[in-house]
């Protein structure tokens, strides 16, 4: 069987190749496939995978599809091992340093920056405060998924990296963002929101951007509601607000909010997918705005992966990801788009996001 790899500890992986595949039928919520997993394989430690679109088929039917995929999977491990990272690089067998790789934008920075400009426009006309705009982009590819992973491994710094061998596709995610994490009774979930270059004073030209600070409080205080509807009986707190998270490549500034539930893991995700720092404030309609503007379905990215067992869990933010399809290799990239948002600034945030890879701008 091919390779399954999933982050678990910190600076630790799951790695498994017996494993059994579960996926969503197409007429199944992800509820109730979520609910019967959990009924059936409780003790099991297994690794999930949910698409962005989540509960909300309808609003996106209409949009091109990438490439097939069921709306969620899980993997039940029958047998797995725990390695720290350089041993599991050590394990993935692959050769090759440098892999030929040239990526072209399926949105044209035009047509992007139009984008912006209407977000814009809908912020002044008060329908919402801030939306995540994303698009695709694509190379030809004839390298296996651990090739990829595995080059790609130190070049994206990120905790949450993961390598699913779904049905149709390898989904190879490199990302730095944790959605949702719970021990026990405490979930917590960590937004990002800001990014630049890395320079010397990078850091203190993040902190100190109104435009940044706006918009992660923004999110930090949707994703505040969310815990708060997962646990009525409770109030989720601010534990930690604007931390600078370094990835070499890129810097961010991110937040962290935590509540105590018992609730599970399906009940969980009802209240709180997709992440508010992927869709937007109100969430419910930037998936409006998100349906309208972007051409292609999201589907693996911006959704989520990670490990759960028992009523514990850990889930990441499907950025920095790639999916392997055929010989077709995609990446995504966004921004949160907000009032006093630069159009052409928000497009060189975009490129920037891809990190290291060639990137042919499309104009």
């Amino acid at each position: 069987m091919k390779p399954l790899i999933c982050f678990y500890q910190e600076d630790q992986y799951i790695y498994s190749d017996n494993y059994v595949l579960h996926s969503c039928k197409p007429d199944e919520s992800v509820h109730d496939f979520l609910s019967s997993i959990e009924n059936n394989f409780k003790k099991e430690l297994k690794v999930v995978q949910i698409n962005f679109e989540y509960s909300h088929q309808d609003l996106f039917k209409d949009k091109k599809e990438l490439y097939p995929a069921a709306k969620a999977a899980v993997f039940v491990l029958n047998q797995h091992e725990v390695l720290p990272a350089k041993s599991l690089v050590a394990k993935i067998p692959s050769t090759i340093t440098t892999l030929n790789l040239q990526f072209n934008t399926l949105e044209t920075e035009q047509d992007f920056i139009k984008k912006v400009e209407k977000i814009k426009t809908d912020i002044a006309n008060g329908r919402l405060y801030q939306v995540n705009l994303t698009a695709p982009m694509v190379s030809d590819s004839i390298y296996t998924g651990e090739k990829i992973f595995k080059n790609f491994f130190e070049k994206f710094s990120g905790q949450y990296k993961a390598l699913l061998p779904l049905t149709e596709y390898d989904l190879i995610s490199f990302s730095p963002e944790l959605f949702l994490k719970k021990q026990n009774k405490k979930l917590k979930t960590q937004p990002i929101k800001g990014s630049i270059a890395p320079t010397t004073d990078a850091g203190k030209k993040l902190i100190d951007n109104p435009k940044e600070d706006a918009e992660l409080s923004m999110i930090v205080d949707l994703l505040r509601n969310d815990l708060n509807h997962v646990e009525k009986e409770s109030s989720a707190k601010v534990t930690a607000h604007r931390e600078l998270m370094k990835l070499g490549y890129i810097e961010h500034t991110y937040s962290e909010i935590e509540i105590e539930t018992d609730k599970t893991l399906p009940e969980i995700l009802q209240s709180t997918l997709p992440g508010g720092s992927i869709s937007g404030c109100p969430k419910a309609e930037s998936l409006h705005v998100i349906a309208e503007l972007e051409v292609y379905k999201r589907q693996a990215y911006t959704g989520t992966i990670g490990w759960w067992k028992d009523n514990n869990f850990s889930l990441n933010i499907c950025i920095r990801s790639f999916i392997k399809y055929k010989n077709q290799l995609y990446y995504h990239a966004g921004c949160g788009i907000v009032y006093d948002s630069d159009a052409h600034k928000e497009w060189d945030e975009f490129l920037l996001k891809a990190g290291s890879l060639s990137l042919k701008n499309t104009k």
